[in-house]
């Protein structure tokens, strides 16, 4: 309804002036140009409008988040290694990214520019921490968020910096009535493996998280890699257990753009299932 009223607002200013009185002797009894436009513009207004509302509908969300005909995706942790990738991937379908970080819009956009190896237009960069900020200003009018943030192992604060703020993530995200959600998680194999006797807190911070995203987003995309190949520049990471074969970063960000815009739902779980899930 939101976008109908904005696409009439210039109908309205070409509606023409009620004349007063009777008509001037001489006037033509035809319709004037200016109601001809009118008309014109009113069923412009209705096409825009209605093609709005199918998109809407096709993606689960409300029409007032697609009122430009670009869904809004936010993505928490846009900057870092999977987010730097799924956003160009949303960008190159057409949707509004705006990117989440404790970083200045210039650092992430420096960061993002190191991964991809290119600059990254188009992006809303916003600094913010979501673990203590208010998240409903960036999350407003939002069709998707896209979780990325947490922190590797051997980090500090490995649970609650992967634990409880993707609970808040999930918990504002609900409350702001955004329909659809990704949350990156841990491949089962990785947490069951002697990784969790050495970086205990870290398993357990991505369980709560999968568990609250769970509980808020029944219909969520859940995605758990493993080893995910390479790392931004400079960045060093453990590497996974013997025989784990990582997973192309592009596959990980190319199964989340598809659960962000509706296409994917429920929990792929390891390596070799994302790769699937990517490439469908």
């Amino acid at each position: 309804m939101l976008a109908l009223l904005l696409a009439l607002e210039p109908t309205a200013l070409l509606l023409p002036t009620p004349m007063s009185g009777r008509r001037a002797v001489g006037a033509s009894s035809s319709p004037s140009r200016s109601s001809r436009v009118t008309a014109l513009d009113r069923r412009q207004a209705v096409t825009s409008a209605a093609a709005a509302a199918a998109a809407a509908a096709t993606l689960g969300v409300s029409t007032a988040a697609i009122a430009d005909g670009r869904p809004k995706v936010v993505v928490f942790g846009g900057s870092g290694y999977v987010g730097a990738y799924a956003s160009r991937l949303l960008l190159g379908k057409g949707a509004q990214v705006v990117s989440v970080s404790r970083k200045t819009p210039a650092e992430q956009a420096d960061k993002v520019k190191a991964i991809l190896g290119a600059p990254l237009a188009g992006v809303e960069y916003v600094q913010l921490d979501a673990s203590t900020g208010d998240l409903s200003g960036v999350l407003g009018g939002a069709a998707a968020v896209i979780s990325c943030i947490g922190i590797a192992p051997g980090g500090a604060n490995m649970r609650d910096g992967n634990g409880l703020v993707n609970v808040k993530i999930a918990a504002a995200s609900k409350l702001a009535a955004v329909p659809k959600f990704v949350y990156l998680g841990l491949a089962s194999e990785l947490a069951s493996s002697p990784i969790k006797f050495v970086f205990g807190d870290y398993v357990k911070g991505k369980a709560e998280a999968e568990a609250a995203v769970g509980k808020d987003y029944p219909s969520a995309l859940v995605l758990k890699p493993g080893i995910i190949a390479g790392g931004p520049p400079g960045e060093v990471r453990p590497p996974g257990p013997p025989g784990m074969a990582p997973v192309a970063v592009e596959d990980v960000a190319r199964a989340a753009v598809a659960g962000a815009l509706g296409n994917a739902a429920g929990t792929v779980d390891g390596n070799t299932a994302i790769a699937a899930a990517a490439a469908k």
